[in-house]
């Protein structure tokens, strides 16, 4: 008995080192000599006393006695509260807890500031104040994002935003940036000094030199151009840059009936929270830019679009899916742009299942948005998506509060979804996806045509040889999905990409 059982601790060190061999090997042949992601072994830990924050909220928006307004303000309170928590001494940087992206803690940091900022902008601008009582605590917006801001911009300060460069993930957030600054222009631009205006221009303007990735990034310096334009921040030299920039996107990418290819993985739900999002904002700060294509698009893609949305959420598939309650954006966004396609009460409907769905599957923890579908899973988690990357799930929060002081949305009665209606089948030729839906069991179904006949390839698991490669090269090594993402023949509520139980942080 001793002897085998020598002999099977044996074999059991022998198969470690081999695996670890192996695993060394293969983290070498990825590219082991790359520079390793900054800040790596740094880690945020979550406020004391975030359980029960997280629990009260669960229980307050589910609660269908609250009127929508206190729900979703519930909502907002309680991102502000993460955003007020994981502050930096400055404020510049929001260092939410989560696994690190590949753009370093610091980049990281910044998107926590820059995507949370929205919807600061937009509340106060919605006339609710910049004072937020939260716990007994008041918080003047005005006063965080004043100070976060020149902070971010300061090039002596230590929690400068950085020097942008080519394909820079700073790209993205500037564009956020750029769009709160607008959106509050009358509660915090007219606050800031002419010098920091200048200071806030100048990070800015970086993305103007800067080469873009091909696809939806074509819009991010748009935005940021004509907000500062808005504001009164006229500079000529960057008028033709855009209009070219804007011209060849449409020619490029537009592929027909409101749907654009965004490469390099394709067609899918950028569409909707990066595309037409963008598009949105774009007619809101420039109503002469290109109101025609814009509304005519936005009315297209809506047609197909509004079948998508269940109480069992949305066929997920393709990258970013921790973006997953900004699905309805556009939905919400339709109100204004295509009132003819939704009403007030139909984009309530979707933008309330949505976040009814994964709020009560624990979406929200922590004080912020899961690294995941429901509970955290970095299987589904691209290696550019870090601890604050997942609140663009906010968009459909922003827009929310936004068409709300245009339209009374929160006063709105709900109407059915399609779903709730009838079975449905229908066909989007351009793209070649048909969307389904059973009414008696809710279920709604995704078929990707040029895929019929594909294998129903699964989710390759985050597990420990991940673990053991990110040890050693100090940067994310998470699955890629491609295959399960993009290549199945179809996409399901039945089956969702992840499991609701599943908690691999």
């Amino acid at each position: 008995m001793n002897l085998f059982t020598g002999k099977a601790i044996k074999w059991i060190v022998i198969f470690i080192i081999t695996a670890l061999c192996v695993v060394m090997i293969r983290v070498k042949l990825e590219d082991l000599s790359r520079k390793q992601t900054e800040g790596w072994t740094q880690t945020s830990q979550p406020f004391p006393g975030y359980e029960e924050i997280d629990a009260k909220i669960k229980t307050t928006f589910i609660n269908e006695n609250q009127s929508p307004f206190l729900r979703y303000k519930a909502l907002f309170e309680y991102f502000t509260l993460g955003f007020i928590k994981y502050r930096s001494p400055h404020g510049a940087l929001i260092y939410y807890p989560g696994a690190a992206s590949s753009h370093g803690r610091k980049v990281d940091a910044l998107e926590g500031f820059a995507r949370f900022f929205p919807l600061a902008a937009v509340w106060m601008s919605s006339g609710h104040g910049n004072i937020v009582d939260i716990n007994n605590e008041k918080i003047d917006l005005i006063q965080i994002l004043h100070q976060g801001i020149v902070a971010g911009t300061d090039l002596q300060n230590t929690e400068y935003w950085g020097q942008m460069k080519n394909r820079d993930q700073r790209i993205v957030e500037a564009a956020d940036i750029a769009l709160g600054l607008w959106i509050s222009r009358n509660h915090l631009w007219t606050t800031f000094s002419p010098q920091e205006r200048q200071q806030i221009v100048t990070w800015l303007e970086q993305v103007m030199d800067q080469k873009l990735h091909d696809n939806n990034w074509y819009l991010f310096p748009i935005i940021i151009q004509k907000s500062l334009e808005s504001l009164g921040v006229s500079n000529n030299k960057y008028d033709k840059l855009i209009e070219d920039l804007y011209q060849d996107y449409k020619q490029r990418y537009y592929i027909g009936e409101g749907w654009f290819n965004d490469p390099p993985k394709g067609v899918d739900y950028y569409n909707a929270w990066a595309i037409h999002y963008s598009l949105f904002w774009l007619d809101q700060i420039d109503p002469q830019f290109d109101p025609i294509f814009i509304r005519k698009t936005h009315a297209e893609f809506l047609k197909f679009y509004r079948y998508f949305f269940s109480k069992n959420g949305f066929p997920s598939m393709g990258r970013s899916i921790c973006y997953r309650m900004a699905a309805p954006a556009p939905i919400v966004t339709g109100t204004m742009l295509a009132p003819k396609e939704i009403s007030p009460g139909f984009a309530l409907g979707a933008l309330d299942l949505t976040w009814r769905f994964f709020v009560e599957k624990n979406s929200l923890q922590k004080g912020t948005v899961t690294q995941g579908y429901f509970t955290p899973d970095l299987s589904i988690i691209d290696s550019y998506s870090g601890p604050g990357s997942c609140l663009w799930s906010l968009r459909s929060l922003i827009v929310a509060f936004y068409v709300d002081k245009f339209i009374p949305l929160w006063n709105s009665s709900p109407e059915k979804l399609p779903i709730e209606v009838a079975d449905f089948s229908e066909v989007n030729k351009s793209i070649g996806w048909r969307i389904k839906g059973d009414k008696l069991t809710q279920n709604i179904e995704l078929e990707l045509l040029k895929n019929q006949g594909n294998k129903f390839t699964k989710i390759k698991q985050y597990g420990i040889f991940n673990q053991i490669k990110e040890f050693i090269a100090k940067r994310p090594f998470r699955p890629q999905n491609y295959e399960a993402l993009y290549r199945r023949p179809s996409y399901s509520t039945a089956s969702p990409v992840s499991n609701p139980q599943k908690d691999n942080i």
